[in-house]
């Protein structure tokens, strides 16, 4: 194997609705995340990475596109709809992959997809299994599909993008356990493929990249054994501020995102058993990392290997008496993992504080390929705040909401994150100022404090310079359906682009 560290293989592996305060050195209670603690001894971890928007399309978008949502257009969950409501992410969008196949790589896709459907590859043209969404590139070579008719099992809508079956799990947590084998179960088996992928690259010297993407800690919290009661429900802690007032009017405020949903008469037995599921469902994420690195390992590719993982966004998990995800920036939704590993260097073991984006994932991958950053793209190259390099990151980054689902009604929400505050806009609702130094857990806002106006005010310019220099028009917002078809460079066309 050639010695090709300007020109390193590349993995991205994206977990889905997986919390910051998962990660190693990062969380308090149980859980089960060895090869996570592996890689982190041999990388940077970085503590203040954040999704762009707290929903799975939209954020895969962004770190596939290194732009934001109201640049790529894709501002609400992939949904297939007939004629012009059909949410997709436009072809016109560049991301990973067609960055990378003309520098040669052998681009390759496991995993859930989220972007639209149909037979375009987007430039993975190596490999591509694309599970969710009806995307399975060949559902009759399916072996899950195979074993599970032949058994007579009713396989859960993970593997299509629908609800999953109820039968799996209990309607009142979400908590369950998978009726599938590990070994058959939709995620391992995309793995698998993407082992088989890493197998295949051990005798060519072309650079290959290679994107794996898995449906879980998403809810239903449901798991193959044994990682379904590998967590017990005694061993985790509870959500803090479960019966917050202030969130749940929030929340009610924007009772048109029906994927969040309020705990308030949830127990304390059901809020252990959910947490149990979900750290559960982390730890079979962490398996399936370990698959991974095996075949690096295996192969002698890992020393040559940039390896990312990450995660589109967090989970409210009770905190603020919410759960799941939606019209928010709370930092259990909006913090996401990001741990990555650099080829050639793996003293590792490193933290970082550096504020961070998803916008800025492709960015730091182009520099390593030696490729320059396009003026379209709108995040930065990370490599000087890695490896114990001490770069600051972002002064502030944006953060946005647009809605749940494609076609319905709008809940437009934009904010602006420095490393002390956060500060949330919302049209419909309350104005949102918190202090994070502190007040981590945001519990006091502090948008009405006398002493706090100038910050508010400097929060507010930032946040309309940002607005100014990549074209977003909020707050005259438009009609959701502006969105669909739109021109080249988004609906707003980036300065540069």
């Amino acid at each position: 194997m050639k010695d090709r560290l300007n020109s390193p293989n590349i993995v991205l592996f994206v977990s889905d609705q997986q919390r910051a305060d998962t990660m190693p050195g990062m969380r308090s209670g149980a859980a089960y995340t060895p090869h996570l603690d592996w890689l982190a001894e041999r990388g940077t971890l970085f503590r203040r990475a954040y999704c762009t928007l707290p929903m799975c399309s939209p954020a895969r978008a962004s770190l596939l596109s290194g732009q934001y949502p109201h640049t790529h257009g894709m501002i609400a969950n992939h949904q297939e709809r007939p004629g012009s409501r059909d949410m997709h992410l436009s072809p016109r969008v560049k991301i990973l992959a067609d960055y990378l196949s003309p520098l040669g790589y052998d681009c390759a896709y496991t995993g859930k997809w989220h972007l639209g459907t149909g037979g375009d590859r987007r430039g993975f043209k190596a490999f591509a299994t694309r599970s969710g969404d009806h995307e399975v590139d060949h559902p009759s070579e399916n072996e899950i599909l195979q074993f599970t008719r032949k058994a007579g099992l009713t396989i859960g809508g993970k593997l299509r993008g629908l609800d999953s079956d109820p039968d799996r799990y209990e309607p009142r947590t979400q908590v369950g356990s998978s009726s599938l084998p590990l070994a058959f179960h939709t995620s391992a088996r995309d793995v698998r493929a993407a082992s088989r992928f890493v197998h295949s690259r051990r005798s060519t010297d072309a650079p290959f990249c290679l994107v794996t993407s898995c449906h879980e800690p998403h809810p239903p919290f449901v798991s193959p054994r044994p990682f379904d009661t590998l967590i017990s429900p005694s061993e985790v802690t509870l959500p803090h501020h479960a019966d917050d007032a202030a969130a749940a009017g929030v929340m009610a405020k924007r009772a048109a995102d029906w994927q969040m949903k309020s705990t308030a008469d949830t127990s304390e037995a059901d809020h252990r058993r959910i947490r149990a599921g979900y750290l559960g469902a982390v730890a079979y994420v962490d398996h399936l990392v370990g698959i991974i690195l095996d075949a690096l390992i295996d192969t002698d590719q890992f020393d040559n290997t940039l390896f990312i993982f990450t995660s589109d966004h967090g989970e409210m998990l009770g905190d603020h008496g919410m759960i799941h995800k939606g019209a928010a920036f709370y930092e259990e939704l909006m913090r996401i993992p990001l741990l990555i590993s650099s080829p050639g260097n793996r003293k590792g073991g490193f933290i970082s504080d550096a504020l961070v984006s998803h916008v800025d994932l492709l960015p730091t991958i182009l520099r390593w390929c030696g490729h320059k950053v396009p003026p379209s793209l709108q995040g930065m190259d990370l490599r000087p705040a890695m490896d114990g390099g001490g770069g600051s990151g972002h002064t502030g980054i944006a953060l946005e909401y647009h809605a749940a689902n494609w076609g319905e009604r709008p809940v437009p929400l934009r904010g602006w994150l420095t490393d002390r505050w956060k500060y949330v806009a919302d049209l419909d609702g309350p104005v949102e100022l918190y202090d994070l130094k502190h007040d981590p857990m945001e519990s006091v806002n502090r948008v009405s404090d006398p002493d706090c106006c100038n910050i508010l005010a400097a929060m507010q310019t930032d946040l309309r310079l940002w607005q100014q220099a990549t074209g977003d028009p909020w707050p005259d917002y438009p009609k959701l359906e502006t969105y669909v078809d739109m021109p080249p460079g988004g609906p707003w066309k980036v300065p540069g682009s």
